[in-house]
């Protein structure tokens, strides 16, 4: 890392720490008055949620900051309710996301429906509807529970800025990303299933993968991860329409990047550092770009990756022996080329940005190279 690198790096993780720690303060007031309700029944899975919602790395709260203060907004805390928002909707979206994932860990914590579904055993509750389970009781009280996340952040938003004279754009455009992410991981679940129509022409049901994997990394992670929360704070701030089209631009970049970087850490990644299962992408038949390329050009692969891709009681000698498929048939390169190009993409358009004050183009440049090294 040369120096001017080094310096871009300590500017992005200087600013992230500040905003972090100031933002955590702020969550975890507002957690104490989520966990409040007059109803015992409720308050459990309210409590579940703020608890859940006292974890992650607080990036794209961060970066709803990064975008008021490019904006030139001259009080950053003017922006952290914003902030607050969003990671209260992302907290919403990890509840069901994890629903539809049927994952057991979250942030290196129980899920939701297991928590509940654990209390249920526990006190030993009967279950009075015919076909009813524990399991199928918690998952419907924990998409509940993922569903008042979603309207916590709105509300957020709602609340703090009355009377702001950009409250219905802020609104607006925060309801869009929702309903993008929402797109994206719709297709993201029936993607899988939708390719194996016996009907699809083989040309076509390539075509459909390639084009539906980059719509599901765009929908359900740049517009999530990096363009929303961006585009938020730019929006509260005032930034000029052009300039808040370049950045989106260079958020898409570093999205489809970001979501590569994922695709590679959950199968290659520390367990204990992600916080979560590696390989349960392949357990859950998940469409990356690694999947992609063996599917579209590394056919003599294909049959036995599919020994592998679904299958729940993955073991670790499982789990080695596709790390080595996607290696010694291309994908793994194909995916750290593609990642690559994405960074270097970015990194271009920000210097064309001549709008950008200095220091808010190291921040940007510091963002980067930290999406590059993260390793959770």
């Amino acid at each position: 890392m040369s120096m001017e690198e080094a310096r871009d790096r300590e500017a992005f993780e200087a600013f992230y720490l500040s905003s972090k720690m100031r933002l955590e303060a702020v969550r975890e007031r507002r957690n104490r008055e989520l966990k409040t309700d007059d109803n015992p029944l409720i308050r459990p899975f309210k409590e579940d949620f703020a608890n859940l919602n006292s974890g992650g790395k607080m990036l794209r709260g961060t970066l709803v900051n990064l975008g008021y203060r490019i904006a030139g907004g001259k009080n950053i805390e003017e922006s952290d309710s914003l902030a607050l928002a969003f990671e209260l909707f992302q907290t919403a979206v990890l509840v069901h996301d994890d629903l539809i994932d049927k994952a057991d860990l979250r942030r290196g914590k129980t899920t939701i429906h297991k928590r509940y579904e654990a209390r249920l055993k526990e006190r030993k509750i009967r279950m009075v509807a015919e076909g009813e389970t524990e399991e199928s009781l918690a998952c419907s009280a924990a998409l509940c529970a993922g569903d008042l996340g979603l309207f916590f952040a709105n509300v957020e938003i709602a609340d703090h800025y009355e009377g702001h004279p950009r409250v219905g754009t802020l609104i607006r455009y925060f309801d869009h990303v929702i309903l993008d992410t929402i797109r994206g991981e719709l297709l993201d679940v029936v993607l899988p299933y939708e390719l194996q129509d016996p009907g699809l022409p083989e040309d076509q049901r390539q075509d459909l993968l390639q084009k539906s994997v980059f719509d599901i990394y765009r929908l359900k992670t740049a517009f999530y991860s990096v363009i929303g929360p961006l585009h938020l704070g730019m929006l509260l701030g005032d930034l000029p329409k052009e300039q808040m089209g370049q950045l989106d631009s260079l958020g898409d970049d570093l999205g489809v990047a970001f979501q590569i970087k994922d695709d590679l850490l959950g199968v290659y990644g520390d367990q204990a550092a992600l916080g979560k299962d590696v390989g349960s992408d392949i357990s859950e038949f998940k469409q990356t770009v690694l999947y992609l390329y063996v599917v579209t050009r590394a056919p003599e692969a294909v049959e036995e990756l599919l020994r592998y891709y679904g299958r729940t009681n993955l073991g670790q000698a499982d789990l080695k022996r596709v790390q080595d498929l996607f290696k010694t048939c291309g994908a793994y390169d194909y995916a750290r080329d593609l990642m690559e190009t994405c960074f270097s993409s970015a990194n271009e358009k920000l210097e064309t940005m001549h709008f950008l004050r200095e220091g808010d183009r190291s921040i940007l440049r510091g963002f980067i190279s930290y999406l590059r090294g993260r390793q959770a």
